[in-house]
């Protein structure tokens, strides 16, 4: 069985008030089994982010099934999709999503804090992550004070730290 199975996905934009649509995907059909890796590539306007918001369930798709372990994610209620999208995915996004407030290591922590894990626990889930990526000696520098390659390999231990089912990456190798 498939880890990600998507089957005839479509996304449709409207303008405000309907006159115009754009289809940014139309009949998007693939399957993903574990372990795999899959590049999404394209020019740019042609819907990668779109499928990757729609697959970490950021988005809803006009038509067609996205399943994650066989859950179809047009059946998960509206208040649960955080839940499932926090326990389920890793998402590492273009710009990076760290908040400028947060140091790196509490930027990483974030998820976990969210799911109520404690201090020990994340310190520990968060060391090798930290050392393979080579950002140990950063976690306590903020943002603003790395470069973008130091805050594309924070936004990937985040994605990283909730040892997710499926981590999806929206052009990841930009700035490292």
């Amino acid at each position: 069985m498939s880890i990600l199975e998507v089957n005839g996905l479509k996304k449709v934009y409207a303008t405000r008030f309907g006159g115009n649509k754009v289809e940014a995907l139309k009949k998007v059909t693939f399957s993903v089994e574990e372990g795999e890796y899959v590049a999404i590539m394209g020019e740019s306007g042609s819907g990668k982010t779109t499928l990757l918001n729609i697959l970490a369930a950021l988005d809803k798709p006009t038509g067609g099934v996205v399943k994650l372990d066989g859950w179809d994610f047009s059946q998960i209620r509206e208040s649960a999709v955080a839940a499932f999208r926090r326990d389920n995915l890793g998402f590492v996004f273009q710009d990076f999503n760290l908040l400028d407030t947060f140091s790196l290591e509490d930027n990483i922590y974030l998820p976990l804090v969210l799911s109520e894990k404690h201090y020990a626990e994340m310190s520990e889930r968060l060391a090798p992550i930290a050392v393979q990526l080579g950002i140990t000696d950063i976690l306590k520098k903020y943002p603003y004070e790395v470069s973008g390659g130091q805050k594309q390999r924070a936004a990937v231990a985040r994605a990283l730290i909730t040892n997710p089912r499926l981590v999806l990456a929206d052009e990841p190798t930009g700035y490292v």
